[in-house]
């Protein structure tokens, strides 16, 4: 059944290059529509990014998400906040609280009138309150400084797993009251009434900690397409780099752009799968890159536009043939995978596809951007210093030392073109 299409596919001939004029523009207009509705629409964040709490329930009886909803909006909270998972008869929902002080107000409340009560309404001078995973307190007080070992046993009984520290003077603590996850399930299940409910997971980030893991993300994405455009400059020529990281960077554009546009969240195992397109894209165009180079060593008579076309038509079956299997296997994810992994997946089956794309209508076409440029480079960085030795007759004379690999690839290619005794 296959037979067939691996011999079409062997025998393609088809000029690939001739499409950059088409291809170029398209999707460099494609990566602009992408980036303008990053920055006016904006990214779904999830709360890895933006810190809160997210409680995945099971309930002990048929729960409808109408009535979750209700709770939800009890609380104050957005309709939205609350997804079912597993079916919608599984009775498991995942309620995502994407404020990180919420619940804050009353925990300062219960603070401010166990202190006044512990130690006199006059002993608070100030107190200021930030929420991150615990709820932190910092108190300034009045008349004689106290241990902050004192302060913590005398507020013990009331907050669970309390701790004090000093803080900068000796009439300040700091206080911190671990599990404010805690009471927001008490309020919900306040606002849920009589329904019976168990928590199977509690995920809670701190806003600051959501600051950085976003700025650690797109440092990882920058950094990865740097170190690409390094290694494809060293492994092949200064000229293959920029269309190894175009293309690179327009797998991930794109596909940062459809999860914008369709409000899907944008979390860190998204990250994760910007990371793992840019490895699989890169590995497609390592291939075509590493066929490139062989046959221009090869056929060093050939003009550089055929020559892309050859090596992109003799690796054209193992590209698709890749492709395939794996977006079967991810398509498998998507189907049966379940909510936790569906987002990742289906950044990677965006990915897969923009990436088959790339490598053959962006990122081996530049190579040719690239030729046409070298004469201005050139220019740019030249130096009162001439190159020395004959140039070929073809204008291959290496501009600078060879590596051993590349003598030895030129010295099998003499051999194939010498003519046999």
């Amino acid at each position: 059944m296959l037979e067939p299409i691996k011999r079409y596919l062997d025998g393609l001939e088809f000029d690939f290059v001739r499409y950059r004029y088409i291809a170029g523009p398209f999707s460099a207009v494609m990566m602009v529509i992408a980036w303008a509705v990053f920055i006016v629409v904006g990214p779904n964040w999830g709360i890895d990014f933006t810190g809160g709490t997210e409680i995945h329930l099971q309930f002990s009886e048929p729960t409808q998400i109408a009535e979750v909803r209700t709770a939800l909006r009890a609380m104050e909270l957005s309709d939205d906040a609350v997804q079912a998972v597993n079916g919608a008869d599984s009775g498991e929902f995942v309620i995502r609280i994407q404020d990180a002080s919420f619940g804050m107000e009353e925990l300062e409340t219960e603070m401010e009138t166990a202190l006044a009560e512990t130690f006199g309404k006059d002993w608070v001078e100030g107190m200021s309150a930030s929420a991150e995973v615990s709820a932190r307190f910092v108190v300034d007080y009045t008349g004689d400084p106290k241990p902050h070992q004192e302060v913590a046993r005398e507020l013990r009984p009331r907050f669970d797993g309390l701790t004090a520290n000093p803080g900068k003077t000796t009439t300040q603590v700091i206080l911190q009251v671990p599990g404010l996850s805690e009471r927001i399930k008490d309020r919900i299940a306040v606002s849920l009434g009589d329904k019976e409910f168990s928590v199977l997971s509690t995920d809670a980030v701190g806003p600051k900690v959501g600051g950085e893991l976003r700025r650690q993300g797109f440092i990882s994405i920058a950094a990865t397409l740097g170190l690409v455009l390094l290694y494809v400059a060293f492994r092949f020529d200064i000229g293959f780099a920029p269309g190894a990281v175009l293309a690179l960077a327009h797998d991930v554009s794109l596909t940062v752009g459809i999860f914008v546009l369709a409000g899907l969240e944008f979390n860190l195992p998204m990250i994760g799968a910007l990371l793992t397109i840019v490895g699989y894209s890169l590995n497609d165009t390592i291939v075509i890159y590493d066929r490139i180079r062989e046959n221009r060593d090869r056929y060093r008579r050939n003009d550089l536009p055929s020559l892309i076309n050859v090596s992109i038509s003799e690796t054209i079956t193992r590209t698709v043939a890749t492709s395939i299997t794996t977006l079967l296997a991810i398509t498998m994810f998507l189907a049966i995978g379940g909510p936790v992994i569906r987002n990742f997946a289906l950044a990677m089956f965006f990915g897969i596809v923009f990436g088959t794309y790339s490598t053959v209508f962006v990122a081996s076409p530049m190579i040719l951007v690239m030729e046409d440029l070298k004469p201005y480079l050139s220019k740019l960085v030249a130096t009162d210093a001439t190159p020395s030795g004959p140039s070929g007759e073809d204008g291959d004379a290496p501009t600078g030392p060879l590596t051993e690999s590349e003598k030895r690839r030129r010295e099998r290619a003499d051999a194939e073109q010498r003519p046999s005794a």
